[in-house]
């Protein structure tokens, strides 16, 4: 009965932060009530939806996917299947979706609406026209359908009947923003400037914090000849949509149409901070440092294009023109032949062109020649944790100390440990954040001293040290407890930590007494020479021993993987933290640092999964990172 209440409860507060669009706590929520009771399927869809809603695709299908086991006559979650699944691009496994909920339920026009998106994916605009028109006849008032009609006839070449469409979408629901705004886009194309900007302005009145609309008008103002009203409105979407790389390389090149080259460069600047892959950034910046006379920093952006795209025969030209300015002759006509013989191959045979970019697209081609132009408002941005603006790094190594609330790991043994001596707090595995500012102790010597047994005194005498940074002292402590049978595990995850941190902060002395007389010299650039490296090897070696002993200690082995990441040693970083998840299934920071490390492999698809679970099981930033890499 009370699994029963708790089912509810959970379940009502994960739709509550649902409608909040607060999707993660939402997560959270139905997380619970899945193992109130495990074979209810509302809270597995409702998850789904959650998933979905921060772009967590693969997540949303596999909730879909037990939504469907559990009832499997489900129409809506095969039709969210199958939204969900044309999001990955698996546009056969979409359709199947579409047609096994058509087949539930033939008179919904969403699911033909979506059936229709789906072929349209896929280049099939006639048959996508055929399920608009059947979504239709089912409702002859759905703007959607108009819209998404309309869309299908562009791409068909039919301008008349896009416009045709939007009309009728505007006429069936004329506060439909996307109906109004998609006109005057459709307008553009027909060079009709006056009244797709009448419809721009008409949609801004309903929405003022659009940015794919601020974009469009910027358009409209550039063929009607009004650049500086088309400035502020790229400048307007950029305000409101900060990673829009697009807009940022628009407003670059008027400023340099313009000569204001410091404006010009500041923005390809953000361009590249943000698309740092893109080829056009680079190729385009080193334009403008070669009207500047800036011949190394031009020759440097040519040369990042042509290692992004060794094909890129202007790039070899401009590159060549730059070294003649520099009086390097014989690179200039290395480059000059090299230009010359892509231009050769390519005008041999047609064919060459496909096959040469065919290559490319296998080397994710996308990432090199799209700007980044999500165009979400950014007050909604806000809103979703994916759009966050975070520093990606991988999670850090657990601790065993106090803590008093909030997300922690706990065994048996600190249970007992924390009952039986009263701790204020509870003893536990938290990773380790004795280096941010906002970490509390809960240690002190009025807590110590109230404890009887000498071991945990020990213990936590050791903990504190290393809280207040006295490292030596604290391994010390660690180390007399290493062959305690019940405490060693807990001293040694300890020690190596310690000992971890310590090496850091060696490293960062000794970097900063030989920068003392860097300056002093006249090769400055001796700089990079002087630089160590942390040596994590009597951490590895501590935590080696403490595996020894302890050999299905999921923390343990997450520890161990954190520092063969440091040290670069990736494959057996994602050995450790498999083990990690082996002996704990909900251990969210290894399915986290699994997957920054597969990424960092160039293994997506693995890495997507393992974002999705972390996600999941409470760390919001996978969600970031999953959109970052996902698309």
């Amino acid at each position: 009965m009370n699994a029963q209440i708790n089912h509810k409860h959970y379940v009502l507060m994960g739709k509550l932060e649902l409608s909040k669009e607060n999707y993660a706590e939402a997560i959270q929520n139905f997380n619970i009530a899945i193992i109130a009771k495990p074979n209810d399927f509302e809270a597995y869809f409702l998850r789904g939806i959650a998933k979905y809603s921060l772009s967590d695709y693969s997540g949303a299908v596999d909730d879909f996917t037990k939504t469907l086991m559990i009832h499997p006559l489900y129409v809506r979650a095969y039709h969210y299947r199958g939204v969900a699944n044309d999001r990955l691009s698996n546009y056969a496994d979409a359709m199947a979706d579409y047609k096994k909920a058509i087949s539930l339920d033939p008179f919904s026009e969403e699911l033909h609406i979506a059936s229709g998106s789906t072929l349209m994916h896929l280049n099939d605009y006639k048959n996508a026209v055929a399920e608009f028109d059947t979504a239709l006849i089912i409702n002859p008032e759905n703007a959607n359908a108009y819209i998404s009609r309309g869309i299908a006839k562009r791409y068909l070449d039919d301008l008349d009947g896009a416009l045709s469409d939007m009309n009728s979408a505007v006429y069936n629901d004329y506060f439909n923003i996307e109906a109004v705004a998609r006109r005057g886009m459709i307008e553009l194309e027909r060079e009709e400037y006056q009244e797709a900007m009448n419809d721009f302005n008409n949609a801004l009145r309903m929405d003022k914090n659009n940015p794919l609309i601020y974009f469009n008008r910027a358009v409209a103002y550039l063929n009607l000849g009004d650049t500086t009203a088309a400035l502020n409105d790229y400048e307007k979407v950029n305000n409101l949509d900060q990673r829009n790389a697009l807009t940022y390389f628009n407003r670059a090149i008027i400023y340099s149409i313009k000569e204001e080259y410091d404006i010009a460069l500041a923005l390809y600047n953000k361009v590249i901070e943000i698309n740092p892959q893109n080829i056009y950034g680079y190729f385009n910046r080193g334009i403008l440092y070669y009207k500047l006379k800036d011949w190394d920093n031009a020759e440097d952006d040519f040369t990042k294009v042509i290692e992004l795209f060794p094909d890129f025969i202007d790039a070899w030209i401009n590159r060549s023109v730059v070294k003649f300015e520099k009086n390097d002759i014989k690179g200039a006509e290395q480059d000059q032949w090299q230009a010359k013989q892509i231009m050769a191959f390519v005008n041999e045979d047609q064919a060459n062109v496909d096959s040469l970019f065919s290559h490319y697209s296998k080397m994710d081609y996308n990432k090199i020649i799209t700007f980044e132009s999500d165009f979400i408002d950014g007050n909604r941005q806000k809103t979703l944790i994916q759009f966050s603006d975070i520093d990606i790094k991988p999670r850090g190594s657990f601790i065993v100390n106090i803590k008093e609330n909030d997300k922690y790991y706990i065994d048996a043994t600190l249970s007992q440990i924390s009952q039986t001596n009263n701790l204020n707090g509870k003893l536990a595995y938290i990773v380790n954040d004795l280096f941010d500012q906002n970490h509390t102790s809960f240690i002190n010597d009025s807590i110590i001293n109230t404890i009887d047994n000498q071991n945990i005194r020990t213990l936590l005498n050791g903990i504190y040290n290393f809280e207040v940074y006295n490292y030596q002292r604290g391994e010390n402590i660690f180390t007399t407890l290493l062959d305690d049978p019940v405490l060693g595990v807990y001293a040694g995850i300890n020690l190596s930590v310690l000992q971890n941190a310590k090496a850091e902060l060696v490293v960062n002395d000794k970097n900063y007494d030989n920068s003392i007389y860097i300056t002093q010299k006249r090769a400055s650039e001796n700089l990079v020479q002087t630089q160590e490296k942390p040596d994590y090897q009597q951490s590895l070696e501590t935590i080696s021993i403490v595996l020894g002993k302890n050999k299905k200690n999921p923390y343990v082995w997450y520890n161990m993987g954190n520092i063969h990441l440091q040290m670069q040693e990736f494959d057996k970083a994602v050995e450790d933290y498999t083990k990690a998840i082996q002996y704990e299934q909900n251990l969210a920071e290894a399915y986290y640092n699994r997957a920054l490390t597969l990424l960092y492999l160039n293994k997506k698809s693995q890495a997507i999964k393992d974002l999705s679970k972390a996600g999941e099981l409470g760390i919001p930033e996978a969600y970031v990172v999953m959109k970052r890499f996902s698309e």
